[in-house]
């Protein structure tokens, strides 16, 4: 172990110890040339022998991945071989899940897109990069809640024979990481001889009804099913990994952060994502059950097909593939009328590809009415017919990104128009092709500012501008870019072209709001974001105005918040489902913040009534019923909480200051500390565990104090 404030290489200055993982100890550095953090890891033994040259450890020095920390050095010091990182900034998801017991589906399917970028481009190297030990422990959740993969083993970049004597994950490891069946028994609790459990285990029963919060409950339970209905066998063990094995790891860790449940290490134990009654779409359920079949052949075969198949997830829906049969006769039926009135009528080569070009632009402008009208898995049957049918036009490939854009799937937007723009199967030959390039770039842009990617908007955007340089709507953008990043002066330029090309009222208001609170001119800023609210005729411009007031009532404080709550009741139930929540949520925090608790109470149990019960909102719920005096109701949903979500000590902590609040209502006399002592206790073991601050339960500590100086306990 080495000391704190030891210089490596008179560069790298250890600040601090963080950590181990994959058999080495893990230090927070200074780099002194480049004047910030990183990570020093101490390699284990293994990796010594098979970093023997400079060449291979370039091949790691050279991966550069949005996902993936950067590594930028290898050091050789007395005898002991150390990598050097980037310091990821954030907590890793194990603690996240430990703190909010699970995550909704849209954000899980976001990050699982991020993950799967992040493997198809390791297992695309040469020879390919393994991480084999993918978990939420070595997943980084940033602040602004993206993922990065980290920890990946050095070893398995350079040694097939590593590759056998991979390190165990229990609940994440595939059948063939363990080293022989013995082993795998052992960590499973499994007789050898017989394959029957040797304990009694806990595990995942779901409800008929149930909501998303409110799933199922744990029982305890002998031997079960296996999942996907095949029973682990000795031939599966202790095969050595490979890419297919990094494939089982991410999909274990999807099935943890959507269920909340950590997979068995006994593999005939896990309860399958379809019976598990999360909210999950159809199509996301069956990439995950994929991902864990026990039997490498069944799952995909590496992290580009994984990212293929999250690419397109929607696809997989049976109401998508259901009307995808009924369009492709109907589409089918229309390509024979026209191919046979072209040949009746002309018989010609040119008449037939007008007619195929009529076909192809009728399609498409049908794409994008649908899009219009929110039918987004409709308008992509049409989308996928014009492709195949004329790979080399543009105009398909930028409704497609559209769509995405429209439906809110702002990573799989960026991904298919990258994709898109540097794999081109069309041409751009005239300037109808240059303009929808440039649409492609522009709405790339918009994705990249909703996801808070902003350096990678502006980039979009002023490429969007080199091929249509008179969009009026390219410079708004622009211009709103620009005064978020803290840019107002150019952004007042941007905003004097604009206007100079005939950009519309709505959209003045909007560059202006944004330069105004860029500049802490708050109710300005709000002033103008609802004028461009009241005069604009786009949905898009609409949500996009709502989400901006929201933001800046924030900053407003609480001298606005009646006007808030009177603005966000006027516009609730005009964004759809998923803005209707978001607004929902807003309003009930507003009302809790103003003192009207009923109210807020009303709407986040309406929220959890429609499927949305988060551990934030059950919390929320449980806090509200409290403060309302009602504590009964307060206590029967944080017990509730507590059979979900047995190990998360936030839990444990309500219930003491409820239980203190209710011993507060009594007589002296009838007092009785002994269950929020024990509540307490349990609190803050599981608190200690997880290494974070929380003053709450420094509060705690304090009034626990007290009622020891008072002789409570006696």
């Amino acid at each position: 172990m080495l000391k704190v404030g030891t210089c490596l290489n008179h560069m790298y200055t250890l600040m601090e110890e963080i950590g181990s993982g994959g058999g080495g100890i893990i230090y927070k550095a200074y780099h002194e040339n480049l004047k910030k953090y990183v990570v020093v890891k101490q390699i284990k033994d293994v990796a010594k022998d098979v970093l023997d040259s400079r060449a291979e450890a370039d091949i790691l020095k050279n991966l550069r991945n949005t996902y993936l920390p950067q590594v930028y050095d290898f050091l050789e010091i007395d005898g002991e071989i150390f990598t050097v990182i980037d310091f990821i900034e954030g907590e890793s998801l194990d603690k996240a899940l430990a703190r909010e017991g699970r995550f909704n589906y849209r954000e899980v399917l976001k990050w699982a897109r991020q993950l799967a970028e992040a493997l198809a481009y390791l297992h695309s190297q040469i020879p390919p990069v393994i991480h084999s030990d993918i978990k939420p422990a070595n997943i980084m959740l940033t602040p602004k809640r993206n993922i990065c993969l980290i920890d990946f083993n050095i070893s398995m970049a350079f040694d097939k024979s590593v590759r056998t004597s991979a390190g165990i994950s229990e609940g994440y490891s595939p059948p063939e990481q363990y080293h022989n069946y013995s082993m795998y028994c052992s960590i499973a609790g499994i007789d050898e001889e017989t394959g029957e459990d040797t304990v009694r285990r806990t595990r995942y029963v779901p409800q008929d009804g149930a909501r998303r919060g409110q799933e199922g409950q744990m029982e305890q339970s002998r031997q079960t099913d296996s999942y996907g209905g095949q029973r682990i066998t000795r031939t599966l063990i202790g095969r050595g990994v490979d890419e297919r094995s990094d494939v089982y790891s991410l999909g274990a860790t999807l099935y943890h952060l959507l269920t909340g449940i950590c997979p068995s290490s006994n593999f005939d134990e896990i309860e399958p994502l379809s019976k598990c009654r999360v909210q999950v779409s159809e199509g996301f359920t069956l990439i995950i059950e994929k991902m864990m079949e026990l039997s490498p052949e069944n799952r995909y075969k590496n992290g580009a097909e994984v990212l293929e198949a999250l690419t397109n997830v929607y696809r997989l829906d049976s109401a998508y593939k259901d009307y995808r049969r009924k369009r492709r006769i109907t589409i089918a039926s229309l390509a024979i009328v026209y191919a046979a009135a072209g040949a009746m009528i002309a018989g010609g080569a040119g008449l037939m590809r007008r007619e195929r070009e009529n076909w192809y632009n009728t399609t498409v402008a049908q794409a994008e009415s649908l899009i219009e009208n929110g039918e987004y898995a409709e308008a992509s049957s049409y989308i996928e017919a014009a492709i195949d049918r004329i790979p080399t036009r543009i105009d398909a490939y930028e409704s497609e990104v559209l769509r995405l854009y429209e439906s809110g799937d702002y990573e799989g937007c960026v991904s298919y128009g990258r994709n898109t723009v540097n794999s081109p199967e069309y041409y751009v030959q005239t300037e109808n092709d240059e303009e929808s390039l440039g649409n492609i770039l522009y709405i790339m842009g918009n994705a990249y500012y909703e996801l808070e990617e902003y350096d990678n908007a502006l980039n979009c955007m002023n490429m969007a501008i080199e091929y249509n340089a008179d969009n009026s709507a390219y410079y708004r953008d622009l211009g709103i870019v620009l005064a978020k990043t803290g840019n107002s002066a150019q952004a007042e330029e941007i905003l004097a072209q604009a206007e100079t090309l005939g950009l519309a009222q709505d959209s003045i208001y909007m560059i202006q709001g944004e330069i105004a609170y860029s500049e802490n001119r708050a109710a300005e800023a709000l002033e103008l974001f609802q004028k461009a609210l009241n005069v604009t005729e786009s949905d898009s411009t609409r949500r996009r105005c709502i989400s901006f007031c929201v933001r800046t009532y924030e900053m407003l404080g609480s001298d606005y918040l009646d006007e808030e709550i009177a603005f966000l009741e006027k516009w609730r139930g005009t964004l759809g489902a998923s803005g209707t929540m978001q607004i929902t949520e807003s309003l009930a925090e507003a009302y809790a913040r103003s003192g009207d608790y009923e109210s807020s109470l009303e709407l986040f149990m309406e929220l959890q009534n429609q499927g949305y019960a988060s551990y934030q909102i059950m919390e929320n719920i449980a806090i509200l019923y409290q403060q309302s005096d009602q504590l009964d109701y307060a206590e029967e949903v944080l017990l509730e909480m507590n059979e979900q979500y047995p190990d998360l000590y936030r839990t444990y902590k309500r219930l003491a200051f409820l239980e203190a609040d209710k011993q507060q209502r009594k007589a002296n006399s009838e007092r009785d500390y002994t269950a929020m002592k024990e509540y307490y206790e349990t609190a803050l073991a599981l608190y200690q565990e997880q290494g974070e601050y929380d003053a709450e339960m420094e509060q705690l500590a304090n009034m626990m104090q007290e009622l020891e100086a008072g002789n409570w306990f006696e």
